[in-house]
């Protein structure tokens, strides 16, 4: 038996953030980062907000590496306020966060790492949740994980629970216009490897699969166009869209171990999510297609992209090929070396490196098995 999930309400396209016309809400607690306060990038959600007579708080503490405490923080905040209404703006580390907030302020006894998915977790006694992302590459907004960063081990934890999905989500195209390049660049990338994992994790599912399909075809598709014009806001709507189908995907199937590496190197030398899953993303396809039938499925996808004129197993190689094609013409890292990186940095965290990526659920869920010396020869191919 499986399940599959998605917000109760999905808003996309141009205007899309009009729907906030229809909320009603007493105050609501905005969770954001500085970055786009300081862009103001909020500013059309805080007019709607005001023409509603909805009161707000802005929390703009979260950063790209979210921590636990973080989102303590911003529960007393919702819990000062008695808000009814949390708000995420931004990308996945703050819709990560928010998540946690979340259920710190409906549960102030509970610990996050305490979420199991098999248990009950109360939540809209308080408040309800909108998510509004502002990268084309979280996928966080329409599912129900979180990565967030217990400060003591440093670890990044994953935890994901079905209550955990937002009650709405507003896929605006309107705040992806001015990403840098690279930024854009790096998290479709992150959301390809969510539609590519869900697609050949040992999770995957009918269901699942031909969300996955979609994703990646219009990734595939769109992303070459925005680097060639930037300003090409129908590709922009649709790697806009892409993200968010890739985020049910994988949310419904599950992420896998370019993401386990990601969250573990992260942790360790601070470096950013995105970018490191696109790095890693090839690394792990060529490991993973040991196994016959991940071979086939990533022919599969060679094929219908246009990659190969043929789906035979060693069509992968195609697929493989133009991530690798990819990822240097959009200038993306490609190596860790890039961050100055050197094997004398892996030799020196190797433990928890290895712990981390072990007890990540893409390790759990990875169609090749992971273990510690598979471990230690893929951290030193990606040098």
């Amino acid at each position: 038996m499986w399940f599959f999930s998605t917000p109760r309400k999905i808003i996309f396209g141009e205007d899309a953030l009009e729907a906030l016309q229809e909320i009603q809400a007493k105050h609501a607690l905005l969770i954001t980062d500085k970055h786009l306060i300081n862009a103001n990038l909020h500013q059309p959600l805080i007019t709607l907000l005001e023409a509603q007579g909805i009161s707000y708080t802005i929390y703009d503490a979260i950063t790209h590496e979210p921590d636990i405490p973080t989102a303590q923080k911003g529960a007393e905040l919702a819990e000062q306020h008695q808000a009814d209404l949390l708000i995420a703006l931004g990308g996945g580390s703050v819709i990560d966060c928010a998540k946690a907030i979340w259920i710190l302020y409906e549960n102030p006894d509970m610990n996050v790492e305490e979420v199991f998915p098999e248990d009950p977790l109360p939540l809209r006694n308080k408040a309800t949740l909108i998510t509004i992302p502002t990268t084309s590459g979280t996928g966080s907004d329409a599912n129900w994980a979180i990565v967030i960063k217990e400060p003591e081990s440093g670890q990044k934890l994953s935890v994901a629970h079905r209550d955990l999905i937002p009650d709405i989500d507003i896929v605006d195209p309107q705040f992806t216009q001015n990403l840098p390049p690279r930024l854009t660049a790096a998290t479709a990338f992150d959301a390809l490897t969510h539609a590519i994992e869900a697609y050949t994790v040992e999770w995957k599912n009918d269901f699942s699969d031909g969300l996955a399909i979609h994703a990646i075809q219009l990734i595939l598709t769109n992303l070459p166009k925005i680097h060639t014009n930037p300003s090409d806001q129908e590709a922009r709507e649709h790697l806009h869209n892409a993200a968010t189908i890739a985020g049910i995907s994988f949310g419904n199937s599950q992420i896998g171990g370019a993401h386990a590496f990601a969250h573990a190197l992260g942790a360790v030398y601070n470096l950013p999510h995105s970018e490191l899953v696109g790095l890693i993303l090839p690394h792990m396809m060529n490991y993973c297609k040991q196994n016959p039938e991940t071979a086939q499925r990533y022919a599969d996808l060679a094929y219908h992209n246009h990659l190969s004129d043929n789906n035979n197993p060693e069509s992968a190689d195609a697929l493989i090929s133009h991530l690798q094609h990819l990822l240097t013409t959009l200038n993306l890292p490609t190596k860790l070396s890039d961050y100055n990186i050197t094997k004398e940095h892996l030799i020196e965290h190797i433990e928890d490196l290895q712990a981390f990526i072990l007890s990540d659920t893409g390790a759990l869920a990875n169609p090749q098995e992971l273990d510690e010396e598979n471990i230690d020869k893929l951290l030193n191919q990606l040098l």
